[in-house]
């Protein structure tokens, strides 16, 4: 495995690299159940308007935690990807808003240098902030 799961500083448990990840190399696939708004939760990852993958209980989603200052980010739909280059150890994680594309206020306590107080939807994000996720998103949240 190319990851394990351990209690994280963030929330709870996390997802930490049993190995080093070079940037743009998959971390994993997030999978589940393919379900609609009303039964996604927080772990739910949104793939559509309302199409949400809830993960596995063997998957690592279900240990993904936010920051905004993250070391991954979404390829195709469900492809969690090494944003930079992850070091053997370090905790795997994404910025929720780059997953959100329905009105979402939630407060952060990343406790990132970065931390933007509050985790919103990918659209409601400052422009400097998506141009620094360009190709990092869920591809259903780009702007045509």
């Amino acid at each position: 495995m190319n990851w394990i799961i351990k209690n994280s500083e963030k929330e709870g448990s996390g997802i930490f690299a049993n190995k080093k990840f070079k940037k743009n190399k998959l971390v994993f696939t997030f999978s589940g159940n393919i379900i609609n708004w009303s039964k996604a939760n927080y772990k739910s990852l949104q793939i559509g308007k309302n199409k949400f993958i809830n993960p596995d209980k063997n998957n690592p989603g279900e240990f993904l935690n936010h920051s905004c200052d993250p070391n991954c980010g979404i390829k195709n739909l469900n492809k969690i990807t090494a944003m930079k280059n992850i070091k053997l150890g370090e905790e795997i994680l994404i910025d929720y808003s780059t997953t959100i594309g329905h009105k979402h206020e939630v407060e952060c306590n990343c406790k990132s240098p970065n931390c933007r107080k509050f985790i919103k939807s990918y659209k409601e994000l400052p422009k400097e902030i998506k141009n620094k996720y360009k190709g990092w998103i869920s591809e259903y949240l780009i702007e045509k």
